[in-house]
């Protein structure tokens, strides 16, 4: 077991070390529209919600890539804290992504951060393998497949499925990548 773990402890410090070469852009904190956000929001965010959010946004202001696990019960709030980094990298000119584990919970999701952006004008779009939406106008007579590449491409913030990570599919504008596996401990 000592093995195992140890094994498993030194392939994580080698991937933290490799990460900590790399370059990402540097998302700058956006202080005025994260608190009109925050102030706009039908109840007062926790202690915990605030440091996490705070923490986030600090790691996306530097030009390393970041690697985070936002853990806690269902209805903790991780969705509000993941609303506020996608805030600011939107704002900043850049794309977020968030993947679930399940079509339901992705146009949970969906639904979910069209509220929390209503009135800022953000392209939010839903996609799974069997299913794509928008909240921005997409031509009806484009195939599946250009629709698909259409979404990629427009919008600010993606909410899908796996579909999001198949061969071939790409995000010109990615800073963020959130992937909820809420089934698995509230993480």
């Amino acid at each position: 077991a000592f093995s195992d773990l140890f094994l498993r402890q030194l392939k994580s410090q080698t991937i933290k070390k490799e990460l900590a070469h790399l370059e990402a852009p540097a998302i700058p904190f956006q202080e005025k529209a994260t608190q009109d956000f925050v102030a706009k929001l039908p109840f007062k965010l926790t202690n915990d919600q605030r440091k996490s959010a705070w923490e986030i946004i600090g790691d996306l202001g530097k030009s390393q890539p970041m690697s985070r696990l936002l853990e806690g019960d269902v209805g903790s709030g991780k969705t509000v804290v993941a609303a506020m980094a996608f805030l600011n990298v939107i704002l900043a000119g850049r794309q977020g992504a968030l993947m679930a584990p399940t079509e339901v919970l992705a146009t949970q999701h969906y639904q979910t951060f069209n509220q929390f952006f209503k009135g800022q004008n953000f392209k939010v779009a839903l996609l799974t393998a069997s299913y794509q939406e928008a909240n921005f106008t997409i031509d009806p007579k484009l195939s599946n497949k250009d629709k698909k590449e259409l979404l990629r491409q427009e919008a600010d913030l993606i909410i899908g499925t796996q579909a999001l990570i198949q061969p071939g599919v790409s995000f010109p504008r990615l800073a963020l990548a959130v992937v909820d596996e809420q089934h698995r401990f509230g993480v």
